[in-house]
């Protein structure tokens, strides 16, 4: 709920463009709890049916939806000055639940497919919360106050911890923003990544090679982890070899890949 529709008015286009932009299929994924993916693609799950996104101007305002199988999530400007976003739940059977099967308490409790009815409803409002919650964090990254220079500028300086000099990342330069797209997009904000996501992004190729390369270009994917944790870009899972985006991981990758998607005629317009 904001002050006034004036204010909405302003920071919306920001958001609609922001949410365009990193919400491919794999982050739509993400948003509504599908695990099953990697950076290369989908993984051993079942593909989808179809995942779309939209953006539609309707007579009460501007309205951004993403779907699949019938199941979206969805934001919108109503009533002039309130922010909407809503989960919309039309085939449940996408959803797991943890329950007696038939409800038969004689039977150990186990994950089960989540019904149309209304016995599930507390679980409805679980999954919706979550997913609104994963679409908010996504949108939260845009920016929409602090300057670029403000929130990249430490990342880009050398930095010394526990005695060693590490070097700044270069947006501009080609490996750097590669890696910096892998972390701007929306995909491991569930389960985070592991090395070998990041080296399937970085080295397309490396799968392809001899066990020896494989782990040459491994080895070099850890130096850009290390590099990325130093800066406090991501951090560990405890006790597992995967890595998460940190909220200002997030910022600093959404915020460089919506500025390099701007062309001059637009960030003209900004200056002005």
């Amino acid at each position: 709920m904001f002050n006034s529709a004036v204010e909405l008015e302003q920071l919306y286009p920001l958001l609609i463009d922001h949410a365009m932009r990193v919400s491919d299929s794999p982050s739509v994924m993400k948003y509504l709890g599908k695990r099953n993916i990697n950076c290369s693609g989908f993984g051993s799950g079942q593909i989808p049916k179809e995942i779309i996104s939209d953006y539609r101007r309707r007579y009460e305002g501007i309205r951004i939806k993403h779907w699949i199988n019938r199941n979206s999530v969805k934001m919108y400007n109503k009533s002039g000055s309130i922010l909407r976003i809503e989960t919309t739940i039309n085939n449940s059977r996408e959803f797991k639940v943890f329950r007696h099967p038939d409800d038969d308490k004689s039977r150990p409790a186990s994950w089960q497919k989540m019904r149309k009815g209304v016995s599930d409803l507390h679980r409805r409002c679980q999954v919706s919360d979550k997913c609104n919650e994963r679409y908010t964090d996504a949108l939260a990254s845009a920016q929409v106050e602090e300057k670029l220079k403000e929130v990249v500028s430490p990342a880009c300086n050398r930095i010394k911890k526990n005695g060693k000099t590490y070097r700044g990342l270069n947006p501009w330069q080609e490996e750097d923003y590669t890696l910096l797209t892998f972390l701007a997009k929306g995909e491991h904000a569930i389960s985070g990544f592991r090395n070998k996501n990041l080296r399937r992004w970085l080295y397309p190729k490396s799968d392809k090679l001899e066990k020896e390369e494989q782990k040459r270009y491994s080895a070099r994917t850890t130096r850009r982890i290390k590099l990325l944790r130093v800066h406090g870009l991501i951090k560990k899972v405890a006790r597992e070899n995967r890595y998460m985006l940190t909220a200002k991981g997030q910022k600093f990758a959404c915020a460089l890949m919506t500025a390099s998607a701007v062309d001059i005629k637009g960030l003209t317009k900004v200056a002005a």
